[in-house]
């Protein structure tokens, strides 16, 4: 297991400094490899699956296996650091881990639109929140901008934050970069559109199977941490329990009917699902990006206490 001490400092990283340049972006490398082997492996659009699915399933584990290995001989790097130069390596190592989260980023592309709500920029709003969401937002109304940006945070807190995390707790740097690598896959292949049905299906396969269980702890920790970001245990708990599994996606309705319930508000996206009751507002709107914080901060201390009870124990 990592020392919590460069979970906390990748954070702090991603906090104070957000995405590193495109040029050395990993994840826009790894973005980059996906677009080169789509050419070479072109899908057929579903005209013959087979091949579709083969080509789309080398693409996703060549994808994989040179991410991995790239960050295996990475952290081999790390680890042959001297130990007098240990703050020299969690520095390094924090800060290479920062470039598979995206907290700020998560945080300022979900504040925008609601900031342009409360301006009175409805367009801007639309216009904003098309670049984080799939749908048509040219005719949303505001509480529907606002549910859809929120939604996008509430998800992508499993998405952005908890599971890249405890990948790379569980199995070190390839942990974090591999599932940052397959979700990356995921968001670029994993549709279920004439071009992809087949093609991404290995993709958006492992994505769903990697975040079976972050998705669930990211939502038990929007329920303990609900009183910090206004919200309420009780209502979180009623989300999660009973409107977790309503979205066509097996993990992501648990962090967004969470926020939803907790928050008294309803998230809708017309003809999928709908979570929640309760009228959305620019207040609640604004207490959902505190939820974001107040799960980050769950997280870190139950880590931080794990981590030193088992080292008691062991």
């Amino acid at each position: 297991m990592i020392n919590p001490i460069i979970i906390l400092g990748a954070l702090i990283f991603d906090k104070l400094i957000g995405e590193p340049p495109e040029k050395i972006h990993p994840v826009v490398w790894i973005g980059k490899g996906i677009n080169f082997l789509e050419k070479l492996f072109k899908s057929t659009y579903s005209k013959n699956k087979v091949r579709d699915f083969i080509f789309g399933s080398l693409t996703t584990l060549i994808i994989v296996l040179l991410v991995f290995l790239i960050s295996y001989y990475i952290e081999i790097i790390l680890n042959k650091i001297p130990t007098e130069y240990v703050i020299l390596k969690y520095i390094l190592y924090s800060l290479i881990l920062s470039t598979v989260i995206g907290y700020k980023s998560l945080i300022d592309f979900s504040k925008a639109p609601i900031n342009y709500i409360k301006n009175g920029d409805l367009h801007s709003a639309r216009k904003y929140v098309q670049c984080i969401v799939s749908r048509d937002t040219s005719k949303l109304d505001k509480e529907h901008v606002l549910s859809a940006s929120i939604e996008s945070l509430s998800e992508n807190i499993t998405d952005s934050i908890i599971a890249p995390l405890i990948y790379c707790i569980i199995f070190g740097l390839p942990g974090g970069f591999v599932y940052r690598a397959i979700n990356t896959l995921d968001a670029m292949i994993g549709y279920r559109n004439e071009k992809y049905e087949y093609y991404g299906k290995l993709a958006a396969l492992l994505d769903d199977i990697l975040n079976i269980v972050p998705s669930r702890i990211a939502g038990l920790l929007l329920i303990i941490t609900s009183p910090f970001y206004g919200g309420s245990i009780k209502r979180a708990f009623y989300g999660f329990l009973k409107e977790g599994s309503k979205t066509p996606s097996p993990n992501s309705g648990y962090t967004m009917a969470t926020v939803a319930n907790s928050l008294n508000m309803t998230l809708e996206k017309k003809g999928y699902y709908k979570l929640g009751r309760g009228k959305i507002d620019l207040k609640k709107a604004y207490n959902s990006l505190k939820a974001v914080d107040a799960t980050v901060i769950a997280f870190v201390l139950f880590y931080i206490i794990l981590y030193y009870l088992l080292k008691i124990i062991i």
